[in-house]
């Protein structure tokens, strides 16, 4: 009904519209889009910057305990401090981040903007949780003032772009992957929440001309700040162009697709192209990597739930009027653009399951783009769907005022001129004033939820407690526990309640050496995140396990004590919390018989990984057998290693400590031994005995071994990015400028053909 409604709306304000037109000049067609106003005073930008502003005032209040020193970390926030604090204090001397399980290389597998910022606010004296949450927190506030100035630059009305700005502030969205506040504060994606802002600017670079053009810098950094919202905007700001058919237009958007595009190559390529078995991800994520279907998402849609869960279904309500409105105007170029970016929007939402359905290509575009990731752009979408039908309707009403007027001055209502000239003026103001009051009964509910959300977050930390309490947590202590650790990864006994809740109150950011355990999709390799889990305390042989995976301290509770004594030391406790150390055995080097190989294609060995861990059973269980790993063609099989002389009973390993990306350690053998480094293989190690390189060889769960002889061995393994890594991402960088910039195109382009051979 509440569509029908809006349906009957619609189309009652057009055909007023077009009635009016023909009032006004009954010969002269209706045109396809009112004639644009002339530029609105500064006066009137400021009062809506200023509204959006009191929009936000819930917000800002709530800023001490969303963004200070005691905000709560939500769970990717944690692998995001963590990691930039890493790089802030120790810097990337090899390109390699060790903070979590094995380590990998910066850049070529995820998206470092939001690291590397939050490293350099680190850097400049801020404190870690104010720079990782202050920097989420600026990205929320900045997205609704950003869309107030892109309007203005694109030539939309204030109190329309204040609409829309309030309406991509206060989303309420059902999945939290969909944007608005929940993605930062309750998710923790910072790369998600930075990346709207860029996006914003984006879009209003290329719509607007201008003699040298942002568009190709913005989509670049887009790309590096987030590449799967890159791909879908990319997608969505390409189909607006191709409907709007403007040829300049559409110029501006390839010229800022090419940009985009060169450094996301560049950035990316090298680690798509090494994309090899720890890396990948695992089978069955579900929605979290192909998101939802149409028979999940348009019922949100209808029901309000999508971006209005819980509430009036407003902004989603909104939206749909708006594209019905939108609809009645197919001639404009802008009601076309938004529509097709609407429905582009909405599909690749909802293709995640086409996607699978499509077999090994499918695949294949799955380890590039995730239509989860699609859900981030739709209130974006509906901000600017929302925005474009406000002006529609702003100069639909001051013409049908108009028209009005005009009738009632040659009318009964000669003798009163001043009355009929207030009625514009009058229709001009009622529809601000209807998104006012929308505003003030919205906005209250909406920030009610946040407000909660952030005071239970607050008073958590302050509290320093966990849900449920575990008698004798105490993050300062935990903090020393890691702080203290001795050489070798530390770790909790699960991914569990109290693991979170200790990493919530950062009590990890401090820590000596790496952890073997870790939250979000960005702190780890996709084999690793399964394996670092298996240590399994409570089970016989964890001492082994542990040691495979370069484990030697746990933090635990009581009941996850982990033995057996002689192979567990009791270090120290409190309460239920207890810290235990591994007795004996070896650290991030080990030493190993490679005892059965699998080979097979990329795709297997990485199924294979995951299915082997789930057995009561694995490889690490027994950290001297190894098992190789090769790519070959053909199906998946496993072949067992003859008698080679291998013996690492009758070999020692001494490590010295190293800078992340580099291990060392002197080795001592009578008998030819693998030697395994434990940490994420990858084809930009080198491991050198001496002055001599020598050849890797891929062991599961994903690292890297090397075979010595008898003798005595000084070992050095250093991790470096893909040659000329730098320098092309440079001059991606830098040919992304050029295409804004029209005197460097034409210098190379001229006439179609290359300036060098231009004839004088």
């Amino acid at each position: 009904m509440l569509y029908l409604l809006l349906a009957l709306g619609v189309l009652v304000l057009r055909l007023a519209e077009l009635r009016a037109g023909a009032a006004a000049d009954p010969t002269a067609p209706a045109p396809a889009v009112p004639v644009a106003p002339g530029p609105a005073p500064r006066l009137a930008w400021l009062a809506a910057a200023a509204a959006v502003a009191v929009a936000l005032l819930p917000a800002l209040r709530d800023a001490p305990a969303l963004a200070g020193p005691g905000a709560a970390l939500s769970k990717d926030t944690i692998s995001h401090l963590a990691i930039a604090y890493d790089i802030a204090t120790s810097g990337l001397p090899h390109g390699w981040i060790a903070t979590n399980n094995g380590g990998f290389p910066v850049a070529l597998h995820y998206p470092p903007v939001g690291w590397l910022l939050v490293a350099a606010l680190i850097r400049l004296g801020v404190a870690p949780v104010v720079a990782v949450k202050g920097l989420g927190f600026a990205a929320f506030i900045g997205a609704p003032l950003l869309v107030v100035a892109a309007a203005r630059a694109v030539g939309a009305r204030p109190a329309s772009a204040a609409a829309g700005a309030v309406a991509l502030a206060w989303v309420a969205p059902y999945v939290q992957f969909a944007g608005g506040w929940p993605s930062f504060f309750l998710l923790g994606l910072l790369s998600q929440i930075l990346v709207i802002p860029v996006v914003i600017a984006w879009a209003a670079a290329v719509i607007r001309p201008a003699r040298f053009e942002l568009g190709p810098a913005l989509a670049a950094a887009c790309a590096a700040t987030h590449p799967q919202v890159f791909t879908v905007s990319a997608a969505v700001l390409g189909a607006a162009a191709i409907a709007a058919w403007d040829r300049r237009l559409c110029a501006r958007v390839l010229r800022s697709l090419a940009g985009g595009g060169l450094v996301a190559v560049a950035l990316y390529g090298p680690g798509i192209a090494s994309m090899a078995a720890p890396f990948g991800w695992p089978a069955g994520l579900g929605w979290r990597h192909i998101g939802f279907g149409p028979e999940r998402v348009l019922p949100w849609m209808l029901d309000g739930d999508l971006l209005d869960y819980e509430h009036a279904p407003v902004i989603g309500s909104a939206w749909i009027a708006a594209c019905l409105l939108h609809a009645t105007r197919l001639r404009a170029p802008a009601s076309r653009a938004v529509l097709a970016a609407s429905a582009v929007a909405l599909l690749l939402s909802m293709s995640g399951g086409w996607i699978v359905g499509a077999g090994p290509l499918g695949r294949a575009l799955l380890s590039l783009f995730q239509p989860m990731r699609a859900l981030a752009l739709l209130p974006l979408v509906a901000a600017a769907a929302i925005l474009s039908a406000l002006d529609l309707a702003a100069a639909a009403l001051a013409r049908i005022g108009a028209a009005l007027a005009a009738r009632g001055a040659r009318g009964a209502r000669r003798s009163r001129p001043a009355l009929a000239g207030l009625l514009p003026a009058a229709l001009a103001g009622l529809l601000p004033a209807a998104l006012a009051l929308v505003a003030a009964l919205e906005i209250p509910a909406r920030a009610a939820d946040l407000h909660v959300m952030a005071e239970k977050q607050a008073a958590l930390v302050a509290s320093r407690r966990c849900p449920p309490p575990a008698e004798g947590f105490d993050p300062d202590l935990i903090a020393r526990w890691l702080a203290e650790a001795p050489h070798g990864r530390a770790s909790y006994a699960a991914e569990d309640e109290f693991a979170t809740c200790s990493m919530m109150h950062a009590a990890h950011l401090r820590r000596a050496v790496p952890m073997a355990v870790s939250t979000g999709a960005g702190a780890h390799v996709g084999v690793h995140a399964a394996a670092f889990l298996e240590v399994a305390p409570e089970r016989p042989g964890s001492a082994a396990r542990a040691e495979a995976l370069g484990i030697r301290t746990l933090i635990h509770l009581t009941a996850q004590r982990p033995g057996p004594p002689e192979a567990w030391a009791l270090v120290d406790r409190r309460g239920e919390v207890e810290l235990s150390r591994r007795v004996g055995g070896t650290d991030y080097v080990g030493l190993g018989c490679v005892r059965e190989v699998w080979r097979g294609r990329e795709a297997d060995l990485l199924a294979a990984l995951f299915e082997h861990l789930k057995q009561p059973r694995t490889v690490l269980d027994t950290p001297g057998e190894l098992v190789a790993l090769e790519a070959a063609r053909g199906p998946l099989e496993r072949v067992a290693v003859a008698g080679d002389g291998c013996d690492a009973a009758r070999a020692s390993v001494r490590e010295a400590p190293r800078e992340p990306g580099a291990y060392e350690a002197i080795v001592d053998a009578e008998a030819p031994v693998d030697v395994v480094f434990r940490a994420t293989a990858y084809s930009g190690w080198r491991v050198r005995d001496g002055g001599a390189e020598l050849a890797t060889t891929r062991v599961a769960p994903g690292f890297f071994a090397v075979r010595v002889g008898p003798g005595r061995h000084h070992l050095e393994a250093v991790v470096a990015l893909p040659r000329f890594y730098v320098p092309l991402l440079a001059l991606a960088c830098g040919a992304a400028l050029a295409l804004g910039a029209p005197r460097l195109r034409r210098a190379l382009f001229r006439r179609g053909r290359l300036a060098v051979t231009e004839r004088r």
